[in-house]
């Protein structure tokens, strides 16, 4: 059973999912640098949280032709563009599942589970990457890449200013992090929202009260005026194993 906020979620990407890849250029490089943390695996058992429409599926399919796949998503119809996405990948041990991230379950020995900016929507993102380790075999490996908790500080600082409230999910500090990255993909303030809506991802977290028409127009117009319209993503990519707290300190190299 879905919860309300899941729910939600899973409707707004749903309603996107036939044209979610025109608008996510952003996710689409996220998944090409995650996967170059993709470990040396023969014939792995893999589940991938959040598949969305396959951008990160078709490099598993591809780095693993061996391998057997368990691909899920909260969202249907998002499982059904992956599904077609995926037809001609000729990968036998192929299987979809509608699935709730933060309630993930049933699966057990896992070599790999991966999940590529899906973890932010999640209640508890700390507390489900240590339940999800569990599923993992001795030597398995968990990758993720989401949102660091540095990200939209711009946006966050407007709101703040004008004392509006903000339905951007708080975002905690996460293990295992090996690599990290910040990115301003779009050039003013309106642009940074309509992304968000392009691929759904204007679902507030719970409790939020939705700005007024007039009060969204002032915020806009304040963070283009103090920050340029400038918006930055913080994009964190980590490394777990099934027992240790995490494999790699957080990086504290400059993104």
């Amino acid at each position: 059973m879905l919860s309300r906020h899941s729910a939600e979620i899973a409707s707004r990407f749903g309603a996107r999912a036939e044209d979610y890849e025109l608008h996510a250029g952003l996710q689409r490089a996220v998944a090409d640098r995650l996967a170059r943390l993709l470990p040396a695996l023969e014939s792995p058992r893999v589940l991938e949280l959040g598949c969305g429409t396959g951008l990160f599926s078709r490099h598993l399919v591809t780095r693993y032709p061996d391998g057997s796949f368990v691909l899920s998503d909260v969202a249907p119809a998002m499982i059904a563009e992956c599904r077609r996405n995926l037809a001609s990948a000729g990968a036998a041990r192929l299987s979809f599942e509608v699935m709730d991230a933060g309630q993930a379950g049933g699966h057990a020995e896992l070599d790999l589970i991966v999940s590529s900016m899906t973890l932010h929507w999640l209640a508890d993102p700390a507390g489900s990457l240590e339940r999800l380790r569990r599923f993992l075999a001795p030597s398995g490996v968990l990758l993720y890449a989401t949102l660091g908790h540095r990200s939209f500080p711009e946006w966050r600082a407007v709101l703040a200013d004008q004392s509006l409230p903000s339905g951007l999910a708080d975002i905690p500090q996460l293990p295992g992090v090996v690599d990290e990255e910040r990115v301003v993909p779009d050039g003013d303030a309106l642009s940074f929202l309509r992304r968000m809506k392009a691929v759904g991802g204007l679902t507030p977290k719970e409790g939020y009260t939705k700005l007024t028409p007039g009060a969204l127009r002032r915020a806009i117009h304040m963070a283009d005026a103090r920050f340029g319209g400038s918006v930055t993503w913080h994009i964190v990519y980590g490394r777990l194993g099934p027992h240790d707290a995490s494999v790699s300190r957080p990086s504290m190299m400059p993104a």
